[in-house]
């Protein structure tokens, strides 16, 4: 293959990655509503029309940061499945529940559920992205370790539930802006109790 095709292609991921990273600091200190392409653009040290070239519009931008962010937590999560070791699925279950809150209660990724919150009703596809990306993933990484001990239909059933009762109302409090003291021993409690109901 032409190395000049190869130079080309990889100069484009970078662009559309400096403007996803761009996206991700204007979106999620300015919100929607108040973030522009010029904005982004800035952010990510390109010109508008190429954020546009990659992008179509503000919404598509918003969509592609969205499925971008899940992404990124599904790359972790996949990992540490891969490297985990052949133990109990207790243990397992766990791993998962810490992984989970400890990367959903970071400030960037309060602030991305707030978005999609705000402006999932207008834009439907966001809401689509989500969950195909991010909580069905998430759910199916549960559901798998389940599967050690149930059949499917009753691992995935359990699977939501796990993953509702690991976030349970100390993500809700975060992500309406709350304090939440003893935010570690609060989520520490959910992980038991959606450990314990998974499996029981």
């Amino acid at each position: 293959m032409d190395t000049s095709l190869l130079d080309l292609s990889t100069l484009q991921r970078r662009k559309r990655s400096a403007i996803l990273d761009g996206a991700k600091a204007v979106f999620l200190s300015e919100g929607f509503g108040l973030a522009t392409m010029d904005d982004v653009a800035a952010a990510a040290g390109v010109g508008k029309q190429t954020v546009y070239r990659h992008f179509k519009s503000k919404e598509a931008l918003f969509v592609g940061l969205v499925s971008w962010m899940c992404a990124e937590v599904g790359g972790v999560l996949a990992s540490a499945q891969d490297q985990q070791s052949d133990g109990s699925p207790e243990a397992a279950l766990r791993e998962l529940g810490e992984m989970l809150a400890q990367i959903l209660i970071t400030p960037d990724y309060l602030r991305l559920y707030r978005a999609i919150v705000a402006e999932a009703e207008r834009l439907p596809e966001l809401g689509q992205v989500f969950h195909e990306n991010g909580a069905k993933v998430v759910r199916a990484y549960a559901a798998k370790i389940l599967r050690q001990r149930f059949d499917e239909s009753t691992a995935a059933l359990r699977a939501a539930t796990f993953v509702q009762l690991v976030l349970g109302d100390a993500y809700l409090e975060l992500s309406i802006g709350f304090a939440v003291p003893d935010v570690e021993a609060r989520f520490a409690m959910q992980i038991d109790e959606a450990v314990a109901a998974a499996l029981r």
